[in-house]
């Protein structure tokens, strides 16, 4: 028997996926562990390993795909504990990096932090100023070096910084995107006089127009790249020396997976929840449903994305920590309110989050030292939670610890020191919190969350999925098979994937050649770094993007052109997808007659197809759902104010043609799903729950459906 693995590391918990080739898949949670990340991912193989009756060595050994998404990266950028980092950059350009657009206030802050400016502040400098050199060259918009750089003067600045101890250097110099050589020479000079030092060229992380996001790339790889290729090497030699034979792939922000060797720290950003994105766009193709919103709560955050027409969207800019990055990324957005969220009372008002417990010390309720109340503690308190199933059973939930937290921190302050009034409360907070952020990525972006059914996965997803997606008008919400670690198998489920992309001259329309040229350039450039992945030229395949505005406006649109007519002029095609694309955010009166679409950047995703996954078909029923029955237990429903003596189910006992009613509640390993009053929750083919809500479920129970 063999194996296909996926790794996700969170905030909170590990989470580990394997799928065999007879089809079982085998999932598991362990805590993960800051100090050294991969203590927890080997902890998490081992729990997989029991479950396959194998030792640790037997089931590496039986791999054929090992795909990591790591949050190494997220991790060094938002404590700020990364590489002593310089810069080196055109003479006149060493503020731009600390200038940021002088938007660096309130870049990624929100309406309401932006409406208290005087509260708001730059973040850290990666590089302070006496860490940046400038160096005499200049090259034009078209590539022509009007001043060149003298190597004395590159051996300058990099002795410079060195004397500073500097562990990597970024490197962004005028119009190297167009022409590059200046860039390479200060990376054979480093490489010269510094063979140790990381070195960032910004025209190879960031090929585009806009200085100041073209530095902030840089430098910010630069500053995480040290402590990513260290972590990178370490886990490739621990997982060989436990017997691994093939190459670690390493998960990128873009959905896509590469070689460890070949991974650029920065496009690591967020990698685990790209996975997710993989698994939702597997589970779309399976069960013919194109248009998903898919959710997902961990320990730590809470994030959103969209599958529009079975294709996930790219973000055209990434603001992490308030600096300004260009580089590929599944468009996500996210707040800190998941199962470790501490709740908190403030000027009589109940907050959730962003401050998270974590897995050090976790919850109250797991007994690790934590005293403060969290959204778990919550759940527990309120009886959705069994405490003796945590973990599978492995971690026993303390509901004494959990109401003595919430009391002492929100009962006593809010309700009266009615606990579990306070616990209902919290748990009311989070979910309308998670329905705002669902509102964010749909309304927002033009999109009617009622045409979207909803999925919702990892350890707290299926917990609070009907919470919040009941309240933005949601009729269908699936919770996937396997979903408590669902961005570990997307992690398993993804491909070879590589974006490149580069500014074009605004009167590149008018030249249809030379648009179409451009864009071979980038494909044939992108099939060759793919090819090197080992895949074949038969399973690569190239689709077409641009981001474009109208004169004389600062908003950019990213359209794709992928399902339009190849034959059709690109220009042409790039046009109509635009003006489809903006009359959806903005409304057709938005869109003026005479006015002229421009063309800013162009851009290539290539996928390489590698061996994947195939989800499970489950046989189908031939005993009712009472067989998974396992308890009753009284839960405390807030939407109804009261207390319910409600049906448990077994959810390892549920196969395809089951229906459960609500109230309900369905344990599965690493998770737990709700099932409300006016809900029945179905279980499909491929063993995922399908939850439909309140009217429509109704009907279809009248139907008999």
């Amino acid at each position: 028997m063999r194996f296909i693995m996926g790794v996700d590391i969170g905030g909170t918990f590990t989470d580990v996926s394997a799928v065999s080739s007879d089809g079982s898949v085998y999932t598991a949670k362990a805590p993960s562990t800051p100090q050294d990340l991969t203590q927890g991912l080997v902890a998490g193989l081992a729990l997989v390993a029991e479950q396959a009756d194998l030792t640790l060595t037997e089931l590496l050994e039986r791999t054929d795909k090992f795909a990591h998404g790591t949050t190494q990266t997220s991790n060094v950028i938002f404590t700020w504990v990364g590489a002593t980092t310089g810069l080196i950059t055109t003479q006149g350009f060493a503020d731009e990096v600390l200038i940021m657009r002088a938007r660096g206030r309130v870049a990624g802050v929100g309406l309401s932090g932006r409406r208290h400016l005087r509260a708001t502040d730059k973040p850290p400098q990666i590089v302070p100023r006496h860490r940046i050199v400038e160096i005499a060259e200049r090259i034009d918009h078209r590539g022509k070096v009007l001043v060149a750089a003298e190597r004395a003067n590159i051996e300058a600045a990099v002795e410079h910084l060195l004397a500073q101890g500097v562990e990597s250097i970024a490197v962004c110099l005028l119009w190297s995107p167009e022409n590059p050589e200046h860039e390479l020479l200060v990376e054979t000079v480093i490489h010269e006089r510094a063979p140790g030092v990381h070195v960032s060229l910004s025209h190879r992380l960031a090929p585009v127009v806009g200085e100041y996001e073209r530095a902030a790339t840089a430098v910010v790889n630069a500053f995480v790249a040290p402590t990513v290729e260290e972590y990178l090497a370490h886990l490739g030699a621990c997982l060989n020396g436990l017997g691994l034979t093939v190459p670690l792939l390493i998960l990128q922000a873009s959905g896509g997976v590469t070689a460890a060797e070949d991974t650029v720290p920065i496009h690591t950003i967020e990698s685990g929840p790209a996975a997710g994105m993989v698994a939702i766009r597997a589970l779309a193709q399976a069960i013919e449903q194109p248009n998903i919103i898919a959710t997902d709560v961990g320990g730590t955050t809470f994030k959103v994305g969209l599958l529009v027409d079975g294709e996930w969207q790219v973000a055209r800019e990434t603001i992490i920590n308030q600096y300004s990055l260009v580089l590929p990324m599944i468009d996500l957005v996210s707040i800190g309110a998941g199962g470790g969220s501490i709740a908190w009372a403030d000027d009589n008002r109940l907050r959730i989050g962003p401050l998270s417990a974590g897995s050090e010390p976790g919850p109250a309720c797991y007994g690790w030292g934590g005293t403060q109340p969290t959204v778990t503690d919550a759940d527990l308190v309120l009886g959705f939670l069994d405490p003796d199933k945590f973990l599978s059973g492995r971690l026993k939930l303390r509901r004494d610890l959990a109401e003595s937290a919430i009391r002492t921190h929100v009962a006593d302050a809010l309700f009266d020191g009615d606990v579990v009034a306070a616990a209902a409360g919290i748990r009311r907070v989070v979910d309308a919190q998670m329905g705002d952020l669902v509102r964010k990525a749909t309304i927002e972006r033009g999109y009617d969350p009622r045409d979207f059914a909803m999925a919702a996965y990892g350890g707290a997803g299926p917990l609070h999925a009907t919470g919040y997606g009941a309240s933005i008008g949601i009729r269908t919400i699936i919770v996937p098979h396997a979903a408590t670690a669902y961005s570990a198998y997307g992690a398993a489920a993804s491909d070879v994937r590589h974006y490149a992309q580069r500014s074009v001259p605004k009167d590149i329309f008018a030249d249809e050649p030379a648009l179409e040229a451009a864009y071979v350039e980038l494909e044939t450039e992108s099939r060759q770094l793919v090819r090197q992945q080992v895949v074949s030229d038969e399973d690569i395949t190239c689709s077409r993007w641009a981001d474009m505005r109208f004169e004389r406006q600062l908003h950019d649109v990213r359209v794709s052109l992928r399902g339009t007519d190849p034959s059709a002029p690109v220009a042409k095609s790039l046009i109509d997808a635009f003006v489809t694309r903006y009359e959806a955010l903005y409304g057709s009166n938005a869109v003026l007659p005479d006015t002229h679409p421009v063309l800013l950047r162009i851009g290539v995703e290539t996928t390489g197809a590698i061996a994947k996954p195939d989800l499970p078909i489950l046989a189908e029923a031939d005993t009712s759902s009472d067989v998974a029955l396992s308890s009753r237990r009284n839960v405390y429903w807030p939407e109804a104010s009261a207390w319910r003596d409600t049906p448990i189910y077994d959810g390892t006992r549920l196969t395809r043609g089951h229906q459960v009613r609500g109230h309900a509640v369905i344990e599965q390993p690493g998770t737990t799903i709700v099932v409300p009053a006016d809900a029945i929750a179905s279980i499909d083919r491929h063993g995922n729950t399908i939850i439909t809500l309140g009217r429509q479920a109704s009907t279809d129970e009248e139907q008999g459906l």
